[in-house]
């Protein structure tokens, strides 16, 4: 064999071995990449559950159910509703379907 045909061969199997590893990398980070995807698949679930367990704490039917526990009743139900800052405008009229929790602010 020539000299340049053992640097060919030389240099070929260092390309293979070069390629490999490569590879080697490639796949590595490839299964680095669906465990980061079955990690967030999991925190998307768990997410989804702890919004619907706050939802029965802090939701809105849970905070008109404490409100109601307590006696506290809809402003429309109220005797004696006092605006804080009354506007010369009348405030819009809207149907409330009862029972109802309803405040209505005003920015000025």
């Amino acid at each position: 064999m020539t000299p340049l045909a053992g640097r060919l061969v030389a240099l070929f199997l260092a390309l293979v071995l070069l390629l490999a590893a490569i590879g080697a990398h490639g796949q590595q980070r490839f299964l680095h990449q669906a465990q980061l995807l079955r990690d967030k698949d999991a925190a998307v679930i768990e997410l989804a559950a702890a919004r619907s367990a706050a939802a029965a704490v802090n939701g809105p039917l849970a905070i008109s159910h404490w409100a109601r526990e307590r006696g506290m009743v809809p402003a429309p139900d109220a005797l004696d509703v006092i605006p804080v800052a009354p506007s010369p405008l009348p405030p819009p009229r809207r149907v409330v379907e009862a029972p109802s929790l309803e405040v209505l602010t005003l920015w000025r």
